[in-house]
């Protein structure tokens, strides 16, 4: 272990010729954004579902067109990198970021000052009595409905009924919550009038559980004065609490009338595929200031999208321009150290953030991390490029008649074949790289969904970035010797495989005497790891290989056009998460579990059995068009690896010398 860690790190010996520049990028620019973004990207999912109170589909036809957005400016923005440089482009994402990030981390003040200023709090406090949202607004927490389900359990005392269980056992198993719970049920003549049919069948239904929740817990005042709301308080208490029952119930936001060209909008076609897609307008011809204000977010995700887009390219051309070919692999292994790095503290942090500020304050968290970065950039000197002999030239500046259109760089890309043999072999890996985008549309509902509202969504987040960092160090000096397509090959497969440890039933895990929780638990830690140890294989070649390929000049060009099947493709994915969620993995899926609702066919094992297909189309399709991909015995593909491995043991000697 300390031998091949003293040996990776010497490798990076190679690099101290490197100018400031790439130290810079590297340890301010790469680092600090990444512990920004990896936050960012996790926790939007919840933000526009906790804070901003879109469903699934509508959360994930945001996350769809945000990537959309992405990848569509990121498939110009190489070609303008090429043309006004890296430090601009870089500067120029910065200056989008961080007023960017700051707005979206306000829009939960934004709302509560605009709910002061426009509720009627005595009307909406009637409205709040009258309909006793004050009695089921607890059943919104699924960890709240939990504990009052093992309360009454634990009232009726049905424990000797069914064997020796105790309450934290209750906790972690669903299943065995919902017998008791129906035991309880049962003693209650209340509970038999409500529901005279067969009472197991009509718990299945959410609605009807969190009503026989509420009738319970209204049967012991000290359960009353536990979970319902106690609206019997001082004036500016009684305004926090009603602002809070808003927040959780939509339908008591105060509505205006749409103007009269906006209601005929809403039956247009045009509308439905649109604003209507993302929940805009629910209670035509009525709106709501969120309604305004989803608006306003979704057009500052598409400016966020072109400051993401031009970040993620200039730094990998600015990598190939820090460096000769000679240090290039260990200069992309080093980025890939640095960004790991940052992912795995930007993990840790996210609980931390979460769970004690709640989801804006990571956002906010992104903004500042975005001037820390700007000071990076600002630092940087304007045209540094490294020759091949190792030298250190400082180009002059590029006038602005004599740069080059980005309209004829694209053009003379499109014109090289090995560009579209290439772009088939993008192509088919979009299977499996849509299992990344799983990782901030998906996981995290799934988390919360399936572990509890508290689950550890940063502590698990940061096993994978951790195995790619300790990968890096002890198996890169060994995989690097292999060529990029049996890389690519191996490590997809092995990527899409860990999809399908989650189609497997947690109820197997009931045959050694493990609860549900547990064993979805498990299942989730093996997706993980076995996803890491792909990722480790295949992903950090393919991004040096996009570099290395490309023409002098044309890395930016290279970079953004890769991401073409992806733009396709994102969209789609975005829409087909929202669907699948609804449809397989929706709010409170573990009581539709325990009860019986739900089963392997129509639970979140249907969800990942679908999205474990489309993953492991690709390494079957690139398989099947070897041929066509690798026309030559001796493609770039495997040069570019054997000249890796050439000079990795150059080096090495050297270093041994």
């Amino acid at each position: 272990m300390l031998q091949a860690l003293a040996k990776y790190f010497s490798e990076f010996k190679i690099l101290k010729q490197a100018p400031r520049e790439f130290w810079i990028l590297n340890l301010v620019i790469n680092f600090f954004e990444m512990l920004a973004y990896f936050s960012f990207i996790t926790v939007l999912t919840l933000y526009l579902t906790d804070n901003v109170g879109l469903n699934d589909e509508h959360a994930g036809n945001i996350m769809g067109y945000f990537t959309l957005f992405l990848s569509l400016i990121m498939f110009f923005s190489g070609f303008i990198i090429d043309s006004i440089g890296v430090k601009k482009a870089l500067l120029i994402s910065m200056v989008i970021l961080i007023p960017c990030r700051l707005l979206l981390g306000l829009t939960t003040p934004v709302d509560d000052w605009n709910l002061k200023g426009n509720l009627d709090f005595e009307k909406t406090h009637a409205a709040i009595i009258e309909q006793e949202y004050d009695k089921y607004y607890f059943t919104q927490s699924s960890k709240s409905l939990a504990d009052a389900q093992i309360n009454i359990i634990e009232k009726y005392q049905v424990f000797e009924a069914s064997g020796d269980e105790t309450i934290e056992v209750l906790n972690d198993d669903s299943q065995k919550r919902f017998d008791l719970f129906m035991l309880a049920l049962e003693k209650s003549p209340a509970i038999k009038t409500a529901f005279p049919g067969d009472l197991k069948e009509e718990m299945k239904d959410q609605d009807k559980l969190k009503k026989a929740v509420v009738m319970m817990v209204g049967e012991e005042p000290a359960f009353v004065k536990k979970y319902y709301l106690n609206l019997d308080v001082e004036q500016e208490e009684l305004e926090s609490l009603i602002l809070s029952v808003v927040h959780a119930f939509p339908e008591l936001r105060p509505t205006k009338q749409l103007p009269g060209w906006m209601i005929s909008m809403t039956d247009n076609v045009i509308y439905k595929n649109t604003l209507g897609a993302i929940g805009l307008f629910k209670n035509s011809p009525q709106y709501t200031f969120m309604d305004m204000l989803v608006i306003a977010m979704h057009l500052i995700l598409l400016v966020t999208a072109l400051g993401e887009a031009l970040m993620v390219p200039a730094i990998y051309v600015a990598l190939r321009r820090y460096t000769t070919k000679r240090t290039s692999g260990t200069a992309f292994n080093f980025q890939y150290l640095t960004m790991n790095i940052g992912a795995v503290l930007s993990f840790a942090m996210f609980d931390l953030l979460r769970l004690n500020f709640g989801n804006e304050s990571i956002l906010l968290f992104g903004s500042l991390m975005a001037v820390i970065c700007s000071i990076g950039v600002l630092t940087l000197r304007s045209g540094i490029k490294v020759e091949e002999d190792g030298s250190i030239i400082e180009m002059p500046p590029v006038k602005k008649e004599n740069r080059e259109n980005p309209i004829a760089i694209a053009i003379s890309v499109m014109k090289e074949s090995a560009f579209w043999r290439f772009m088939l072999f993008i192509s088919l890996l979009i299977g499996v790289k849509l299992t990344f985008t799983h990782q901030f549309i998906v996981f995290p509902k799934y988390y919360t969904r399936i572990l509890g509202e508290n689950a550890p969504i940063g502590m698990m987040n940061t096993i994978n970035p951790t195995i790619i960092t300790i990968g890096l160090i002890l198996f890169i000096p060994v995989i690097m010797r292999f060529s990029v397509f049996r890389l690519i090959i191996v490590g997809t497969i092995v990527s899409s495989l860990s999809v399908f440890a989650l189609v497997i039933p947690a109820e197997v895990f009931k045959l050694i005497g493990w609860s549900l929780h547990n064993g979805y638990l498990t299942l989730i830690l093996i997706q993980i790891v076995v996803f890491s140890f792909g990722e480790l294989i295949w992903s950090p070649r393919l991004s040096e290989y996009t570099v290395t390929i490309a023409p002098k000049g044309r890395e930016g060009s290279y970079m953004s056009m890769a991401v073409l099947p992806m733009f396709i493709a994102k969209p789609l994915n975005g829409w087909l998460s929202g669907k699948l969620l609804t449809s397989y993995c929706p709010e409170g899926v573990m009581n539709d579990i325990s009860s019986g609702a739900r089963g392997w066919h129509n639970g979140p094992e249907m969800m990942w059995l679908i999205l474990g297909l489309i993953a492991i189309s690709s390494p079957i399709l690139i398989l099947m068009l070897k041929n066509v991909i690798k026309p030559d015995e001796s493609s770039p593909l495997d040069e570019e690896a054997e000249e890796s491995a050439e000079e990795g043991s150059k080096e090495e000697a050297t270093v041994t010398t």
